[in-house]
């Protein structure tokens, strides 16, 4: 009899923590979906946007005079600089969150330790720090300005040589990279790097026809177990799907997506168009006069020289999760974004 009831408590024990789990299956209380807050994944304005709108709102409930003040953007009051007109000051450390209704000018070596809000231009002297910054119109950062967390501009951006741009730098118009800038997330329309002095070379065409007749080739989703290797011109109607490297050494035309398991290796002063995405579990590097109006992602390095990305307003993203590299000559129309180092390659 003790028997039976040792093994009843036993069976017991073992069922009761399913107990909860049936329930939610018979009777389910928790069957929403998760909320995501796809403002902050999709919209790359979105710090400055949300701290614009903070900033709005506070002062809307206040008056504040022109010099220190006090805002309760949170549950503590915090210090606040208010300049109306134009604000050009020498080089200062600034403790308190500031903002200004016109133009900023900050000299060599300003440090500001909190938020900034500019309603006009912004103009950063070289080795300065910014924690975060919102700007309405234009913004200049000269050489080795540091970023700690973000900056958001509606207009242009120009950024000098060696300055780190910290978590996420946003911009509604042309962003103007220097050598030697790093970076984690950034977004243009579009994002440029210096200029190589190198002319597209058309070479291959002559009276309207190719010198050298490229190869037409069509694929339907077949996986190829091999390496790849082109190095006479050729068109590809459909994907690329490799289970291996593909390197590209001449005049290239694919009318679908490329996806390798191994390196995607381009290199050819000829005219390479991917009318699609590019997506590699390895390493990505396309140098070369290369137009693509789809996405590029590596799970582990890219390095673009001499590409042009997307389309004006038609935004497209480049991902690396470990490391990416932007030489000369790049155009990128949208996002591109690392787990890892970001920067801009300098003289070779």
């Amino acid at each position: 009899m003790n028997f039976v009831i040792l093994i009843t408590v036993f069976m017991i024990l073992i069922f009761v923590p399913f107990i909860p789990g049936i329930l939610e299956l018979l009777f389910p209380i928790d069957d929403k979906a998760m909320s995501v807050r796809m403002d902050y994944s999709k919209d790359p304005s979105y710090f400055g946007k949300s701290f614009r709108r903070i900033m709005v709102s506070s002062i809307s409930k206040g008056e504040f005079k022109e010099g220190q003040n006090q805002i309760k953007l949170s549950s503590v009051p915090e210090s606040i600089l208010v300049i109306r007109g134009d604000f050009n000051h020498g080089a200062e450390n600034f403790e308190s969150i500031v903002l200004v209704s016109g133009d900023l000018i900050s000299k060599y070596n300003n440090s500001f330790n909190k938020e900034i809000y500019v309603k006009g231009n912004a103009f950063f002297g070289g080795g300065g720090v910014i924690r975060a910054a919102a700007v309405d119109k234009n913004a200049e950062l000269k050489e080795q300005t540091k970023i700690i967390r973000w900056l958001d501009v509606k207009g242009c951006i120009t950024v000098g040589e060696e300055s780190h741009l910290g978590v996420s730098v946003s911009c509604g118009e042309k962003f103007q990279l220097s050598k030697g800038c790093r970076f984690r997330r950034l977004f243009g329309n579009p994002i440029l790097t210096p200029v190589n002095a190198r002319s597209i070379n058309y070479g291959s065409l002559k009276n309207g026809k190719n010198i050298s007749e490229p190869s037409i080739i069509s694929y339907s989703n077949k996986i190829i177990n091999r390496n790849i290797k082109y190095e006479e011109p050729v068109i590809i109607n459909g994907n690329l799907i490799i289970n291996g490297n593909l390197e590209i050494k001449n005049e290239f035309t694919i009318n679908g997506d490329i996806k390798a398991n191994g390196k995607v290796l381009i290199d050819t002063v000829e005219n390479v168009t991917i009318n699609g995405n590019v997506v590699s579990e390895s390493v990505i590097s396309m140098k070369g006069n290369i137009k693509a109006v789809g996405d590029i992602f590596s799970q582990d390095e890219v390095y673009l020289e001499g590409v042009n990305i997307g389309s004006f307003n038609n935004f497209k993203s480049v991902i690396a999760k470990k490391k990416l590299t932007l030489g000369k000559s790049v155009e990128i129309y949208g996002f591109v974004s690392t787990e890892g180092i970001g920067i801009v390659e300098g003289e070779q």
